[in-house]
């Protein structure tokens, strides 16, 4: 009878799946390297099959490793939820949310919001949309949605998932411009400091350098591209109804974390809002990774 790996097992798994080697995946966890490596051989042996494989610029999963981490995800979504239904509408909670976030997740926190405030309609949430990441640090934030981690040992950072990158074009583009390539498109490009996101670096070595029009938001940048005006680098999870391309170009996703202060946690409506926020940011990613999947698939 084959064996079956335990949460602890797949937690690992999923860990070495987001940060794509055994020392970023142990850091996240808090152990060594050595004991991640030393682990995963001990679970495939267990398994009798390989789980990871090893290179010398990181490592990736099988097929078989793959299809452990979807029950870790499943397993790890559902903790989510009883944590968020662990407070129920019945609990007299009240008090003030402050939530810092970017342009790109704005929509998520909105929804947290609506669904918060639904079951505690004596609370409510304040929405800062910046990209300063000291706000959380200085206390002037509860909750922040980052997309970096600082290592600041009085922060607590909660992994969430990947988020995806591609290029994408409204139909209407696609349509006045055929047969667009990397050095052809007109590419809507960010300002400094934006445009030093590994996904724009990535996309400008691989051609996509013409750029007319730059901005330095995020939201003008897709309004841009969904006008027809060109191409842009783009989270999936913001171009639903835009046109993928260029499917050589290879863009590193981008690590989301959710982070918080452990005094802040200590206040129920604030542990009970980050439950939920954690929950949709989850949803949202997931989608995302699916959508992400489908379109490689079909180009």
């Amino acid at each position: 009878m084959a064996l079956q790996a335990n949460w602890d097992d797949l937690r690992l798994l999923l860990a070495v799946s987001r940060r794509g080697s055994f020392l970023q995946a142990g850091q996240l966890l808090g152990i060594a390297a050595s004991t991640v490596s030393r682990r995963v051989t001990q679970l495939e042996v267990a398994l009798g099959e390989p789980l990871v494989e090893r290179g010398v610029e990181g490592c990736w999963l099988t097929s078989r490793g793959q299809s452990l981490v979807e029950v870790a995800l499943a397993a790890e979504a559902g903790l989510r939820r009883q944590t968020a239904a662990d407070i129920s509408p019945d609990t007299a909670l009240f008090g003030s949310v402050l939530v810092s976030a970017g342009e790109g997740f704005s929509s998520c926190v909105l929804e947290a919001a609506s669904r918060f405030t639904a079951l505690h309609p004596r609370c409510s949430v304040e929405l800062m949309v910046t990209a300063d990441f000291h706000k959380i640090v200085r206390g002037v934030a509860d909750i922040a949605v980052r997309t970096a981690h600082l290592g600041e040992p009085s922060l607590i950072y909660r992994p969430i998932g990947r988020l995806a990158y591609g290029v994408f074009a409204d139909a209407g583009y696609l349509k006045r411009f055929p047969g667009v390539t990397p050095a052809t498109a007109v590419n809507i490009a960010l300002l400094p400091p934006l445009d030093m996101l590994p996904q724009m670096r990535a996309a400008k070595a691989g051609g996509l350098g013409h750029a007319q029009i730059s901005v330095n938001s995020f939201t003008v940048q897709l309004e841009s591209v969904r006008r027809g005006m060109g191409v842009a680098v783009l989270p999936r999870i913001l171009a639903k109804d835009l046109i993928g391309l260029f499917p050589e170009l290879h863009l590193p996703d981008m690590e989301i974390y959710l982070v918080t202060r452990p005094q802040a946690l200590k206040q129920a409506h604030i542990q009970c809002f980050f439950a939920i926020l954690e929950q949709v940011l989850f949803e949202t990613l997931s989608i995302s990774t699916c959508h992400s999947r489908g379109d490689l698939a079909s180009v």
